[in-house]
């Protein structure tokens, strides 16, 4: 409580259970005051601290350290208040070099639209940008904890006497006077011990899997095997309903909503996400002469590293049994996974009782590993397995 409320102010309060399912944040008008709830767990206020600590703004950790313990103080609140106290007086953790030169990089291309701004309407859009960059700059470069919005004054004040001051006349130029040669100046000052100006940095390369990777589309000669997209929602509904009396005792139990468009949906969307991330590759089969879907072929829980291997799991229209398309699909699914995907494993695991698809694994050159007891849970019950690769 720092008695700084106004008339509008809303009532932040942080709420501890010994226990809870997840963390949650509720907003609420109680007796015409606002008042937003943070509710958590030891476990959960334990995460959310670190989660503050590595951004550098702690607050959540202030809000329990500056906060009233009511009813009255217990052995839980106090002990989380002391926590949150030794978090603030501990600090964050400090920049590396490159978070150094990163934010230098990133003030330096902001302070060059607001030197030659195309507009005024361009020079302040360039320092509303500049607000918070320059104020985290100034704390964190110093070891110090950063802020947002309001809070960032303060913050200032106590890292230099007068900077709060100095810090609002600069943007106060901008604003009222479309005038940016002060806040030049303080930019240039906060930045000078730390190298100053920075435009030249090297090459920053992204993350290899950030990328939009071609969706395959397999080709044998009855078959297309390919991702699903939203027009193919019915045809596979059409599919899993068609066959569900057949495949519900031999998989895991499925979600209510599993019969529904949304379900698929969803399960589409996700599908897309496995692929470009490399988690999973699901593929719908369908015949070259249309677009019925016949069957499913997922390649799940890829493993990448030194292990470089999946899970298979399929299905197939009874309709089709007999004909040899699972033995086409997944033959063709297995070289674009062995030869493009770069996996050297792909596992299978399926009932005892489960002997045509035992024939069908077989047939394709996976050899048993073994057997696992109560592998899986299906029908309520834990299932063997035999374990094929």
């Amino acid at each position: 409580m720092r008695g700084q409320g106004t008339e509008h102010s809303d009532l932040d309060v942080v709420v501890l259970y010994p226990s809870l399912p997840s963390a949650y944040r509720e907003s609420l008008i109680h007796r015409d005051w606002p008042v937003e709830l943070f509710v958590h767990d030891p476990e959960t206020l334990a995460y959310f601290f670190d989660q503050d600590r590595q951004r550098g703004v702690p607050s959540l950790a202030a809000m329990v350290a500056e906060g009233v313990e009511l009813p009255g103080p217990s052995e839980l609140s106090s002990r989380w208040k002391k926590e949150a106290q030794e978090l603030l007086k501990q600090g964050p953790p400090p920049w590396a070099t490159r978070e150094l030169d990163a934010a230098r990089y990133a003030i330096t291309d902001v302070c060059d639209d607001l030197r030659s701004p195309r507009s005024p309407q361009h020079a302040l859009a360039s320092a509303c940008r500049l607000y918070e960059m320059l104020a985290n700059f100034a704390l964190r470069a110093n070891g110090r904890w950063s802020a947002t919005g309001k809070s960032i004054p303060g913050q200032l004040e106590q890292l230099e006497s007068g900077l709060a001051q100095l810090y609002t006349a600069a943007f106060s130029k901008v604003f009222q006077e479309q005038n940016s040669r002060p806040l030049l100046e303080l930019t240039d000052r906060l930045l000078e011990a730390f190298g100053g100006r920075l435009f030249s940095e090297p090459p920053r390369p992204a993350p290899s899997h950030w990328r939009m990777r071609t969706a395959p589309r397999l080709e044998t000669d009855r078959l297309i095997l390919r991702m699903g997209e939203e027009c193919d929602i019915p045809s596979i509904l059409a599919y899993v309903r068609r066959n569900q009396a057949r495949l519900e005792p031999l998989e895991p139990e499925r979600p209510l909503d599993y019969y529904t468009t949304e379900y698929w949906r969803g399960y589409l969307h996700k599908a897309r996400s496995e692929f470009h991330q490399e988690t999973a590759l699901r593929l719908l089969i369908t015949p070259r002469s249309g677009g019925e879907v016949m069957g499913l072929v997922n390649f799940s829980q890829i493993f990448r590293g030194p292990f470089q291997a999946c899970y298979l799991g399929y299905s197939l229209d009874q309709q089709w049994e007999g004909r040899g398309i699972m033995f086409e699909a997944l033959q063709c699914a297995l070289q674009y996974v062995f030869q493009t995907m770069g996996l050297h494993r792909v596992m299978a695991n399926f009932l005892p009782e489960n002997e045509r698809s035992g024939r069908l694994l077989e047939r394709l050159g996976f050899r048993e590993d073994g057997r696992a007891r109560d592998y899986l849970q299906i029908g309520g019950l834990g299932r063997d397995h035999v374990l094929t690769a």
